[in-house]
């Protein structure tokens, strides 16, 4: 760790509190030059308790912890949702737990992609489901414009929605990889250069 970054953080603020309880008991019962020893040992543990900061991952976000969150939801609203909505639900699970989450490394920092992973498995498909969940079952509406559509059939079209945004994702992961393999291939073809084949003999 940079010292500079260490003397703002909480574990030497921390550390510098309990040096300063031990500067004060050293003051109030005198031991003397052991006193130096006990201020130190008052610093240490307290940088020793003080937990570090959760790492701050290049994502903006814990692609696990993401994972455990799709994983939560399924569990969640099993038995509870229709059929074919919950087959859309496992089949853009299994997408982003298999050919996104494992590489999102294959995205730019900061992409829309990377956002849009993030905002679908903690805000977009959460909230639409919670809110269908709501409803009594069969639930048709009567709004103004709404064309009396069921609250299923809703559902189903933002689930595609969703779906269709995490196809998108997982191209782009997917045109990352093909981008990587020919760079590659240029790579070997300039340290292996290939001889054109000889003319065979008239």
């Amino acid at each position: 760790m940079n010292p500079w970054h260490f003397l703002g953080s909480r574990k030497h603020f921390v550390g510098s509190t309990m040096m300063l309880l031990g500067v004060g008991l050293a003051l109030i019962d005198p031991i003397g030059p052991k006193a130096l020893v006990l201020i130190a040992a008052f610093y240490l543990a307290g940088v020793v308790a003080t937990p570090s900061p959760p790492p701050i991952s290049r994502f903006g976000f814990d692609p696990e912890k993401v994972e455990r969150r799709l994983a939560r939801i399924i569990s969640e609203v099993s038995g509870r949702l229709p059929a074919e909505a919950m087959i859309r639900l496992r089949r853009m699970e299994l997408m982003m737990r298999t050919e996104i989450l494992p590489r999102l490394d294959r995205l730019p920092p900061g992409s829309a992609e990377l956002h849009l992973v993030r905002s679908t498995a903690c805000d977009y498909l959460p909230g639409a489901l919670d809110v269908y969940l709501c409803l009594p079952p069969g639930y048709v509406s009567t709004q103004a414009g709404s064309e009396r559509r069921r609250a299923l059939s809703i559902l189903l079209e933002e689930l595609d929605l969703l779906e269709a945004g995490m196809r998108s994702v997982a191209a782009a992961v997917h045109r990352a990889n093909m981008d990587r393999l020919l760079a590659h291939r240029r790579f070997l073809l300039e340290r292996f250069p290939q001889e054109p084949p000889a003319k065979l003999l008239s």
